[in-house]
């Protein structure tokens, strides 16, 4: 007989549930499926309709007449349009007073000068010899801004992604309305309720006139692709460089002022430095309510662009001289006979674009004046030096209000 296999021993099986590297790969229950589908639905609807509403600002002109909407403002913390407070602003600690107890210059009671530095604003009364000074956040980082007084308070605006403030008159600094804010530039408006603001309109930009609190005005100026904003006019309106020269860009449209380089402005006179064809230059005196133009014997091109001011009687031009020393010297020119006065003020480098380191009173007498060192200066027409007494800390820009409020 064959032998036979032997018999085995039974085997028994012993269940310890599901194995755990299978259950990974395993699909979930389909009602978790389902689950699964509608969150991610729902992600990806709130986002299109976030990338939708953001795209209307600039698909979408605005109507004129109106402010156009700008693209919001991306703050530190990377949230589109949310600017945390700068620091400093509302403290009631930041504005400090001091009365010198005597006019520091003899002129009508409602003259202020004002100053705006690296965290700072000075309001000075000159009559009644009161200096007001408000700490307010440092706008580092930029190279030019901004700085428009009003009938109560000023505006402190910077170029770029760098948030601006407002601080009214005894008040501290508070944040730029978000039309203010988001406005690439601003300056004097025709009034001193009134500003100018560069704002964007459909695909390109315009100059919107605004109340100081950011409401439109109702008129609204194309700015030319290639033209960019320099200064105020000092009349009112807005001085622009572009292609074929610098123009004066009022509510009826853009009057070309020169085609050479504007050394000076004041509200009834332009200076400015023409050459001919063959490269021969002469300085001009233009009147700006005729237009009769008047030539300077004195050779002028060794004086800033755009940085001179011109007295409203149209008379004198005050003209700063880069001295080889990263500084300005003052020298005043009469317009009329070509004589130039060296004052032996020395001034900062503007960061404006134009320049705010000057100021006329509106009787022509005196000249305003910082040296960017904390010194506040008024001058005389025949460049006689008053000391305002007054120690600020280092200043800018500096302007004028005389209209009561």
């Amino acid at each position: 007989m064959a032998d036979r296999e032997p018999d085995l021993d039974p085997v028994h099986w012993l269940d310890l549930g599901p194995d755990p590297d299978l259950a990974r790969d395993r699909p979930p229950p389909r009602r978790w499926r389902w689950w699964y589908a509608l969150v991610a639905a729902t992600v990806l609807a709130a986002l299109l309709l976030t990338r939708n509403q953001n795209g209307a600002d600039s698909s979408h002109p605005a109507p004129a007449g109106a402010a156009a909407p700008v693209s919001p403002r991306t703050s530190a913390a990377g949230l589109p349009g949310i600017h945390p407070p700068p620091p400093g602003l509302g403290t009631a600690d930041s504005v400090s007073v001091v009365d010198a107890g005597h006019p520091l210059l003899d002129v009508p009671a409602g003259w202020e000068l004002f100053g705006q530095g690296q965290g700072v604003v000075v309001r000075i009364e000159l009559r009644n010899g009161r200096v007001t000074r408000t700490a307010a956040p440092e706008v580092g980082g930029t190279n030019r801004i901004f700085f428009v007084v009003g009938p109560d308070r000023a505006i402190v605006h910077p170029v770029g992604l760098v948030p601006g403030y407002v601080v009214r008159d005894g008040r501290p600094a508070v944040a730029l309305p978000p039309a203010l804010d988001q406005a690439f530039s601003v300056l004097p408006g025709p009034d001193p309720r009134h500003l100018w603001a560069e704002t964007r309109a459909g695909t390109g930009s315009a100059l919107s006139l605004l109340t100081l609190d950011g409401r439109p005005a109702g008129i609204q100026l194309p700015i030319p692709r290639d033209a960019s904003v320099r200064a105020s006019d000092r009349a009112g309106n807005v001085v622009m460089s572009g292609t074929g020269g610098v123009y004066d860009a009022r509510p009826d449209g853009l009057h070309r002022i020169t085609s050479g380089s504007l050394l000076a402005i004041g509200p009834t006179r332009w200076l400015t430095l023409e050459c001919d064809e063959t490269y021969r230059c002469a300085s001009v005196v233009t009147d700006r309510g005729t237009g009769r133009r008047q030539t300077v014997a004195t050779p002028l091109d060794a004086y800033a662009q755009n940085s001179g001011a011109i007295s409203p009687d149209g008379r004198t031009a005050a003209l700063l001289q880069p001295n080889g020393q990263g500084s300005l010297n003052l020298h005043l020119l009469d317009l009329s006979t070509g004589g130039v006065r060296v004052t032996g003020v020395t001034t900062s480098v503007d960061r404006t674009g134009g320049s705010r380191t000057l100021a006329w009173s509106p009787d022509s007498r005196w000249l305003f004046a910082t040296d960017g060192t904390g010194r506040l200066l008024a001058l005389s027409r025949t460049g006689q030096e008053v000391s305002l007494d007054v120690t600020v800390g280092p200043i800018d820009q500096i302007a004028l209000r005389t209209a009561s409020r």
